[in-house]
């Protein structure tokens, strides 16, 4: 694997390995109904914030990809074609994957696969949107497929309207337009909040919790640091306080409606924190992920499936310390993701018809996370 150019390395792609571990944990203690260290089902300290985070640096880092191709005069197609070779790849292997385990080891007939409902199911994952589980598979693990994935459509609705941004953003002024960009973010989330959050949610809402709007906020915070990170402090000391205000924030005693609006207000405090790891973290960090890859996504994408057959399996009656059956779930989707990135994802971003890492952000490194395709594209 070709070497990342030290001025080039950031430690964002740590960041976002990070936050899927963290995110994997959680899963795990509650779904295997064990615990990890301290933290089990009935505690609330630990970091719950890898969905706002992953959304934090999407925004940063995707905006500035579409900066990136309007600058360059390159058609939007170009923007988007970076982002489906981002996303559909791992995702398109990955539905394949799961049919022939799934049918391999009995969970779920072959004559079951040619159904309209299983084709619902691969039809969904194919269109990225992966929010359907089919009957035949209700009874396997915990009832749900892969309840990580609904972050998926999240994130694609973002890329669709980053060109509109992009756009907007050049026609008026950045911080009136990124004021905008806010407002319109602060009211899905109050929106969300007081209507989409609640446990019995309509139709409409269950497909409106799945787009970008009620999470706007966290990729606008992401566009913020675009421009705004060379203007502020950059101190080690404000990020450590900023983690730490973050906790506070986010561990206020509230309903799980109010809790839309505090993670929300969390996220300022952690955004600057993300800002300052990533640029001026200790480089040990971004050594790891570019010697094993950015292995973020696979993360993300394989964990629940590991869950699940876990679940499936009896591990909830294993004689097993909670603490190294979470380790035993990270190890396998951490050996899962480092094929997903060999064989799929990295060769897939080596055909990006351009690449968002130029400008220096902050004078010594670049505005995007470190990876060898991206390097290379």
């Amino acid at each position: 694997m070709t070497a990342t150019p030290a001025a080039r390395r950031n430690n964002f792609d740590f960041l976002r390995l990070l936050a899927a571990t963290t995110v994997l944990v959680h899963h795990a203690v509650i779904h295997l109904d064990t615990n990890f260290l301290w933290h089990n089902e009935g505690n609330n300290w630990w970091f719950n914030g890898g969905v706002p985070l992953f959304f934090i640096l999407s925004g940063m880092m995707v905006y500035r990809s579409g900066e990136k191709c309007r600058e360059n005069g390159l058609p939007w197609r170009s923007f988007y074609a970076n982002r489906a070779l981002r996303i559909m790849p791992a995702i398109y292997v990955y539905i394949v994957v799961i049919t022939i385990f799934f049918v391999a080891t009995g969970a779920v007939a072959p004559a079951e696969v040619a159904t309209p409902t299983y084709g619902a199911y691969v039809a969904s994952n194919l269109l990225l949107a992966p929010v359907y589980t089919p009957p035949a598979l209700s009874d396997y693990g915990v009832g749900v497929i892969n309840g990580s994935l609904p972050t998926i459509p999240m994130e694609v609705s973002f890329y669709v309207i980053v060109p509109l941004l992009v756009m907007l953003i050049a026609r008026l002024r950045w911080t009136v337009a990124l004021a905008l960009v806010f407002v319109v973010a602060a009211a899905g989330i109050v929106l969300y909040a007081s209507v989409g959050g609640t446990e019995a949610q309509p139709m409409v809402w269950k497909v409106y919790g799945v787009t970008f709007l009620p999470y706007l906020w966290y990729f606008a915070l992401g566009m913020f640091w675009t421009r705004a990170w060379p203007k502020v402090i950059q101190s080690g000391w404000i990020a450590l306080a900023a983690i730490v205000l973050y906790f506070v924030i986010d561990k206020i005693p509230v309903g799980a409606d109010g809790s839309v609006i505090t993670r929300a207000v969390a996220a300022i405090p952690l955004s600057y924190a993300a800002m300052w790891f990533g640029y001026k973290g200790p480089r040990f960090f971004s050594t790891i992920t570019s010697r094993l890859g950015d292995l973020s996504f696979g993360t993300y994408i394989w964990h629940m499936i590991v869950v699940n057959a876990l679940v499936f399996y009896g591990a909830r009656n294993w004689p097993i310390d909670g603490t190294l059956l979470v380790l035993v779930v990270f190890v396998i989707s951490i050996a899962i993701a480092f094929l997903s990135w060999r064989f799929v994802e990295r060769p897939a971003l080596s055909r990006k018809p351009y690449s968002s890492r130029s400008k220096p952000v902050d004078g010594t490194a670049v505005d995007a996370p470190s990876t060898a395709a991206e390097a290379r594209a």
